[in-house]
C-alpha cells in the first residue's frame, strides 16, 4: 500500500497536510526537549565534577595502601570523574552534532511540505484548467447549434416567401458562417474532450500517483532521519550502554572486596604495630615514714581506733559496689545472649539479600552489641579491681577478729611525733598559697585583657577588673574564694577596663556593619576563619529589626545579639553598644558561643562602594524599575546621582537580584557604560547609586527627536558607535548583558549613549536558564536564546541590531503590528525587518549580519565597532 493508490482524494490530501505539520511540531519539540536534556546533563556533569572536586580536598594517599575502604573510595572517585567525562562529552555531541540534524530534518520536512502544497496545487491547476475549458467550449457549442437553428430557420422562412435580394444573400452568409463556426467548435470541443480524457487518465494512472510516491519516499527518508537523531539521543543518554555498565560493576565489585573483618587486620596492624604499653610500677614510697620512729608498714593497712571505722565503712562500701557491678554484669550479660541471637538471624537476611532496613538493623544491633561487650569488659575490670581492694581491707580485718583495735594514742606513746602544729602550718601555707594563685592568675587576666584591648595605647594604670573585684569580696568576706561569674549586665566599675577608644556612637558608623545586605552576599565576604562582620536584619515571623553577627569558622554562622535593657550580649557579659561587645568579643579570644566555638579575629571593613543611606538624599522621582522606583538625589551634599531603590517587600531572592547588578556595575569603568558610585544599604531601602546621566533613557530622546527632526544620520551612527564599544567592552569582561535596547541605554552630554540596566546580566561564558519567558524580551532576543534557553554574548549581538534599528528608526518599536508570538515565527521562517528610512547600506549590511540565525556566523563588537567606526569617519 502506497500513497500513490491510496491517498489521491480530498480527505487524504487534508490528512497528509496536518500530519505533516504535526511532524514539524514534534520535531520542533523533540528538538527543545534534546536541548533542555543537554542543559540537564550539562548541570549533572557539574555537579558531579563538584563532588569529585570536594572528594579531593581530603588526601586520603597515607592510607590507601592499607586500608581497603579508602582505596575503593579513590577508585570511585576516579570512575565518577570518567563518568563526569562521557556524560559531558555526549552532552557537548547532543548539543552540535544531534541537534544540527535535528535542525536539518525540521527546515527539510518544512521545504517538503511548501514542496508538496506547491506541486499539488499546479497538478490540480492543470486539471481544473482543461475542465473548465472543456465546459466553456461545451456552453459555446450549444450556443453556436441554437444560434444556427435560429438562421437557419430564418433563412428558410425568407425563402418560402419568395423573397429575395439583399436580405436573403444576408441570411444566407450568417446561416453559412454560423455553420462553419459550428464546425470549427466541434473539432474544438473534441480535441478538448480528448485532452482532457487523455490528461485525466494520465493525472489519475500516472502524474498524481507517482508524485505522492515520491512525496511518500521523500516522507520515509526523512522519517529515517529521524530515527537516527532518536538512536543517537538514546546511545547519549543511555546509562545502561556496556561502557557505562563496565566503569559500575567496577565499583561495585571494588565495594563487594572491602571485607570489614579483614579491613585493619590484612595491612594496616602490619604496617603500623606498635609494642604494647608497658605498665607502670606503682609503689608505696617508703621515704615519706622515713622521719617516723613507729611501726607503719610500707604497704600495710594500719589497723587502729582511729582508721577502723572508715576501714570498715570502706569495705561495707566496696561491698555494694561490686554487687551492683555483679548485678549489671548479669543484665548485660542477659542482653548479650540476646543480641546475639537476633545478630545471627540478620546475618541470614544479609546473606539473602541486602537492603536499607536490613542493614541498618543489623549495624545497629552490632553497634549495641559491641558497645556491651566493652562495657561487659570494663565492668569485669571493675569488679575484679573491687574485689582486689576489698580483699586487701578484709584481711587486716578479720585478723583482728572481735579484738578492740589498739588506741592511737599508744602509738603515739611509742615514740611517734606530733604532728598537730606541722599539719596545721601545712594547712595555712597551702590556704595561702591556694588563694595568691588565683590572686595572680586574675591580674594576669586583667593585664592580658588590657593588652588586647589596645596594645598601641598606654598600659593602664591601676587594674580593675570585674572578676578581681569579686575575688577579693568573697575572699574578705568568709575567708574562701571563688571562681568569677561573669555579670549580666555592663558593670560600672568595669568602665575603666573596658573603655574602647575611637569606638563609633552609632552603629551605622562603625567599619564592620554592612548594614541589610542579604545573608547571601554577606557570605561572599567571609572566606576565612575568624572573618566576621556585622549586618542588619529582620524577624520572619515579627518582622522585627535584628542585628546578626556572621563570622566564618569552618562555614558561615550568623548569630542574633541579644539585646535586653539597653545592653548587648552573646553568652557572657553585656555591652551598653554593639561596637563595644564586638570589639571586646575580638579582644578575648574566645568563642562567640560555647557551641559554635566561632572565634573573631578578622573584622570586614566595608568597602569603599558600601555607602551610608543617611549621605544620600532623595529629591525627585524619575522612573520604575522592576524592584523599586528610581530617583533623582544629591550624595553627600554636592553630587548629582541616580538612585534605584529595593522595596523592603520583596523576597530575599529578589533581593539579591536587585544587588547583583550592583555588584556586576562595580567591576566596569568604561565611558560607555553608566558609571557605578555604590550600594547603601546601612538600612531599607537598599539603594543602587549610579552617575546622573542627564539626557534620560535613549527610547525617549529618540522619539522626541524623531518628532523634532534635529538629529541627523551621523550622530545616528555615533550612538551605534558608542553602544557597539561599550558592548565591546562588556564582551571583553565576559558579560553577557540580555536585555540590551534602546529603552535600558542613557543619552549624557554630547548625546553619548550610555549602556545601563544589568539586572538581567551574567558574568558567564555561557548561560542557561530553565524558567519560563515572562520576563524575556522576546523582540530583542536571539533565537537560541528562545529556542534553547542559551545565552552567550552573541545573543547580545541579536539584540544590538535590534538597537541600531530603533536609533535609525527613531524609537519605533520592532516588528511593528505583530504579536511576540508572530514575530519570532516569522524570524524562524527567515524574516528580517526592513531597514528604516535613511539607513545607510552599509549600516543595514552589518544589521543583517548581527541577524544571522546561526550564531556563530554574527560578527563580534570589537569588529562591529570598527566597521561603525570606519563608516562614521566617511560622513
Amino acid at each position: 500500500m502506497g500513497f500513490g493508490q491510496n491517498l489521491q482524494g480530498r480527505i487524504s490530501h487534508e490528512a497528509l497536510i496536518k500530519v505533516q505539520d504535526t511532524e514539524i511540531k514534534i520535531l520542533e519539540n523533540i528538538k527543545r526537549c534534546i536541548a533542555l536534556r543537554v542543559e540537564s546533563d550539562r548541570q549533572y556533569a557539574t555537579a558531579l565534577s563538584k563532588m569529585v572536586t570536594q572528594a579531593n580536598k581530603v588526601d586520603c594517599s597515607e592510607f590507601s595502601d592499607t586500608l581497603r575502604f579508602i582505596k575503593v573510595w579513590e577508585n570511585m572517585v576516579v570512575e565518577t570523574e570518567c563518568l563526569t567525562s562521557n556524560i559531558r562529552d555526549n552532552a557537548d555531541t547532543l548539543a552540535t552534532r544531534t541537534l544540527e540534524t535535528m535542525t536539518s530534518v525540521i527546515n527539510e520536512k518544512k521545504n517538503m511540505k511548501r514542496f508538496y502544497l506547491d506541486e499539488r496545487n499546479r497538478l490540480e491547476t492543470e486539471f481544473n484548467k482543461l475542465q473548465a475549458d472543456v465546459q466553456k467550449l461545451k456552453i459555446e457549442y450549444s450556443k453556436t447549434v441554437e444560434r444556427l437553428k435560429a438562421e437557419k430557420a430564418k433563412y428558410q422562412d425568407l425563402q418560402s416567401k419568395g423573397k429575395g435580394g439583399s436580405k436573403l444573400e444576408d441570411a444566407k452568409t450568417k446561416c453559412n458562417r454560423t455553420a462553419i463556426r459550428l464546425h470549427r467548435l466541434h473539432n474544438d470541443y473534441v480535441l478538448a474532450l480528448q485532452d482532457v480524457v487523455e490528461h485525466q487518465k494520465s493525472y489519475l494512472e500516472n502524474t498524481l500517483p507517482s508524485f505522492l510516491e515520491y512525496q511518500q519516499a521523500a516522507q520515509e527518508l526523512l522519517v529515517l532521519q529521524s530515527k537516527f537523531v532518536l538512536e543517537e539521543y538514546h546511545k547519549l543518554t543511555n546509562f545502561s550502554t556496556s561502557d557505562y555498565q563496565r566503569k559500575f560493576d567496577k565499583i561495585g565489585s571494588d565495594i563487594d572486596s572491602i571485607v570489614p573483618e579483614t579491613e585493619y587486620t590484612s595491612s594496616f596492624i602490619g604496617k603500623y604495630k606498635s609494642e604494647p604499653i608497658q605498665s607502670n610500677i606503682f609503689e608505696f614510697d617508703e621515704r615519706l615514714i622515713d622521719s617516723f620512729s613507729v611501726s607503719l608498714q610500707p604497704g600495710v593497712l594500719e589497723v587502729d581506733d582511729v582508721t577502723i571505722e572508715p576501714l570498715q565503712q570502706r569495705k561495707t562500701q566496696l561491698s555494694n559496689q561490686m554487687n551492683e557491678c555483679q548485678k549489671s554484669l548479669e543484665i548485660k550479660t542477659t542482653r548479650h545472649k540476646s543480641l546475639s541471637v537476633e545478630l545471627n538471624r540478620l546475618e541470614t537476611s544479609l546473606a539473602v539479600g541486602k537492603t536499607a532496613e536490613v542493614v541498618a538493623e543489623f549495624a545497629e544491633k552490632k553497634k549495641e552489641f559491641i558497645i556491651l561487650e566493652k562495657e561487659m569488659a570494663e565492668t569485669e575490670s571493675n569488679l575484679q579491681k573491687l574485689q582486689c581492694i576489698f580483699e586487701t581491707i578484709s584481711k587486716p580485718l578479720d585478723e583482728l577478729g572481735d579484738s578492740n583495735p589498739p588506741p592511737v594514742s599508744n602509738l603515739l606513746e611509742n615514740g611517734d611525733l606530733d604532728t598537730s602544729s606541722t599539719l596545721s602550718t601545712s594547712s595555712q601555707s597551702k590556704k595561702k598559697t591556694f588563694l595568691n594563685y588565683f590572686r595572680k592568675q586574675s591580674d594576669a587576666q586583667a593585664y592580658s585583657l588590657d593588652n588586647n584591648i589596645d596594645s598601641s595605647k598606654k598600659k593602664l594604670k591601676q587594674l580593675d577588673s570585674y572578676e578581681q573585684h569579686e575575688l577579693n569580696a568573697e575572699t574578705s568576706s568568709n575567708g574562701s574564694t571563688s571562681l568569677p561569674v561573669s555579670p549580666s549586665k555592663f558593670p560600672e566599675n568595669a568602665t575603666g577596663l573596658l573603655s574602647l577608644e575611637n569606638l563609633p556612637a552609632r552603629l551605622q558608623d562603625d567599619e564592620c556593619f554592612h548594614g541589610v545586605l542579604p545573608r547571601e552576599e554577606v557570605q561572599r565576604l567571609l572566606v576565612n576563619n575568624g572573618d566576621y562582620l556585622i549586618r542588619e536584619s529582620k524577624n520572619k515571623k515579627t518582622n522585627e529589626v535584628q542585628h546578626v553577627l556572621s563570622v566564618f569558622w569552618e562555614g558561615h554562622k550568623h548569630f542574633i545579639i541579644q539585646g535586653t535593657e539597653g545592653a548587648w550580649r552573646f553568652e557572657g557579659q553585656a555591652f551598653r553598644t554593639i561596637s563595644e561587645l564586638i570589639r571586646y568579643q575580638h579582644s578575648i579570644g574566645t568563642p562567640v558561643t560555647t557551641k559554635s566555638q566561632a572565634i573573631l579575629r578578622n573584622p570586614i571593613k566595608r568597602e569603599a562602594w558600601e555607602l551610608v543611606n543617611d549621605d544620600i538624599q532623595l529629591e525627585m522621582k524619575i522612573g520604575n524599575g522592576n524592584f523599586g522606583e528610581v530617583y533623582k538625589g544629591i550624595f553627600r551634599g554636592d553630587h548629582v546621582v541616580a538612585v534605584k531603590t529595593c522595596k523592603d517587600t520583596l523576597s530575599e531572592d529578589q533581593r539579591k537580584k536587585f544587588l547583583q547588578e550592583g555588584r556586576i556595575l562595580k567591576q566596569y569603568d568604561h565611558p560607555n557604560i553608566v558609571e557605578f558610585i555604590g550600594i547603601a544599604a546601612s538600612r531599607q531601602p537598599v539603594m543602587i547609586v549610579m552617575e546622573f546621566v542627564s539626557g534620560g533613557a535613549l527610547l525617549t530622546f529618540l522619539r522626541k527627536q524623531g518628532k523634532s527632526q534635529s538629529i541627523n544620520k551621523k550622530q545616528l551612527i555615533k550612538m551605534c558607535v558608542d553602544a557597539a564599544c561599550g558592548m565591546a567592552y562588556l564582551e571583553s569582561k565576559g558579560c553577557i548583558h540580555r536585555d540590551l535596547a534602546a529603552r535600558n541605554c542613557l543619552v549624557g552630554d554630547q548625546n553619548i549613549v550610555k549602556i545601563s540596566d544589568f539586572g538581567m546580566s551574567r558574568e558567564e561564558g555561557e548561560y542557561h536558564v530553565s524558567q519560563g519567558m515572562k520576563q524575556i524580551p522576546i523582540k530583542w532576543t536571539a533565537p537560541e536564546a528562545l529556542n534553547f534557553g542559551i545565552y552567550t554574548t552573541l545573543c547580545d549581538i541579536w539584540s544590538y541590531s535590534i538597537l541600531m534599528w530603533e536609533i535609525f528608526s527613531f524609537g519605533v518599536t520592532p516588528y511593528t503590528g505583530s504579536t511576540n508570538a508572530q514575530a519570532r515565527e516569522k524570524i524562524e521562517e527567515g524574516y528580517r525587518m526592513p531597514a528604516p528610512a535613511g539607513t545607510p547600506d552599509e549600516v543595514y549590511e552589518i544589521m543583517k549580519r548581527c541577524w544571522e540565525y546561526e550564531p556563530d556566523k554574527r560578527p563580534h563588537f570589537q569588529e562591529i565597532y570598527s566597521t561603525l567606526s570606519a563608516i562614521w569617519k566617511k560622513y
